[in-house]
């Protein structure tokens, strides 16, 4: 036998009992729960698993944001360090992590865009016993289609078998729910119309669908949905809350909008309405649109959006390819000035701002994307005083 194919069957051999270990380590933990969705994904993540760990079941959770982390079983996070492009057999390690640690439950949110990875993730990596779609929006057409309907399949791909479906996208629940018998699941609409903020909580930005998932996989589970409510403190303040910002700097005067991780429009306009109502926003009114090159369908999405959007004095872009992107919305916003803004450091994007607008306060809505630009500027306003 040459050494080619003695290699060639040792690889085999270590893929097969790697395989064998993982389908082992699968049925030791008796609670999957795998998140997808286009918004909401992280949030719904954590809150689930902090009701989990609050009711005493062990668990481990995964969430993919801009930063990916592990939530430990005593509540702590763990940064997962990349030394690569992130990739879905990642979610081995997070399986064999959970059994080192001995958990009854594991949370996961799905980290794949393609639909074939996505099923890739649910059938051979997860195999859920919960199955979480938080919704569908406009997003990522790149990759998932050209329409919210193709979204929606694309998302339906994590659809568990023989398994239970919970999902707070009461338009495409009769697709998601037709399409769950067909693999003998169950699916489950949460009803975030049934949900009240508590008191406390009544002056942040709280995503009630995000609320209605977290209840009704509680209640799957036989746990009191209460728990919910009891872990807004704990981790609804770390990631929405607040999302209205102000600043004072030499210059004047700036109240910051926080939309950047919103990414759609869908989502954008929810942010946007909720903190133009809630408190007063000095003019004038400045869409601040993070572009990234590698999403071009997103910057078409929100051109139409802001050409729509009537309420805003001027756009200013930032981020990857200024140039085009800003001969972009210019075109698409013939009646708008489009400010073309080449600082990369917070504090010169602001002072660029100042010089351009000539006033001694304005309002910034940052949206469009949250990597590079977005995210520094987000940090920058973050460390402020809240409104």
């Amino acid at each position: 036998m040459s050494y080619l194919a003695l290699f060639f069957f040792v690889i085999v051999g270590y893929l097969v009992l790697e395989r064998i270990r993982h389908e082992q380590r699968l049925k030791r933990i008796k609670i999957r729960i795998h998140v997808n969705g286009t918004r909401g994904k992280s949030s719904v993540t954590r809150l689930i698993a902090a009701a989990l760990r609050r009711s005493g079941i062990r668990t481990l959770a995964k969430t993919t944001g801009m930063t990916p982390e592990l939530i430990l079983p005593d509540g702590t996070r763990e940064t997962i360090r990349r030394w690569a492009p992130a990739n879905i057999l990642e979610q081995l390690k997070v399986i064999r992590r959970a059994d080192q640690l001995q958990v009854d439950a594991v949370v996961i949110e799905c980290m794949a865009l393609d639909p074939v990875l996505q099923f890739v993730s649910e059938t051979k990596l997860i195999r859920s016993t919960i199955g979480v779609i938080t919704n569908v929006r406009p997003d990522h057409f790149e990759v998932m289609g050209g329409n919210l309907d193709d979204i929606a399949k694309a998302l339906s791909q994590t659809i568990p078998e023989r398994a239970t479906l919970i999902t707070a996208d009461a338009a495409y629940f009769p697709l998601f729910s037709s399409l769950a018998r067909t693999v003998q699941t169950d699916a489950i609409l949460a009803d975030a119309a049934t949900i009240c903020i508590p008191h406390e909580w009544q002056g942040h930005l709280i995503f009630t669908e995000n609320l209605a998932i977290a209840k009704q996989v509680c209640s799957q589970l036989a746990l009191d949905p209460a728990l919910v409510d009891s872990i807004l403190d704990e981790e609804c303040s770390l990631s929405e809350g607040s999302v209205i910002f102000t600043r004072s700097m030499d210059s004047g005067k700036i109240c910051f909008i926080d939309a950047f991780s919103a990414n759609d429009i869908e989502s954008t306009r929810i942010i946007q309405d909720w903190a133009f109502a809630r408190t007063h926003c000095p003019k004038p009114w400045i869409a601040l649109y993070n572009n990234r090159e590698d999403r071009p369908l997103r910057m078409r999405s929100f051109a139409g959006f802001l050409a729509q959007a009537s309420r805003y004095d001027c756009v200013a872009v930032v981020g990857d390819s200024l140039g085009l992107a800003t001969r972009y919305l210019s075109q698409s916003l013939p009646g708008n000035s489009v400010l073309p803004i080449r600082s990369s450091t917070p504090e010169l994007v602001i002072a660029e701002l100042f010089k351009k607008l000539s006033c001694p306060e304005f309002t910034i809505v940052g949206m469009g994307n949250e990597k590079g630009a977005g995210l520094l500027l987000s940090r920058f306003f973050r460390g402020s005083v809240k409104a």
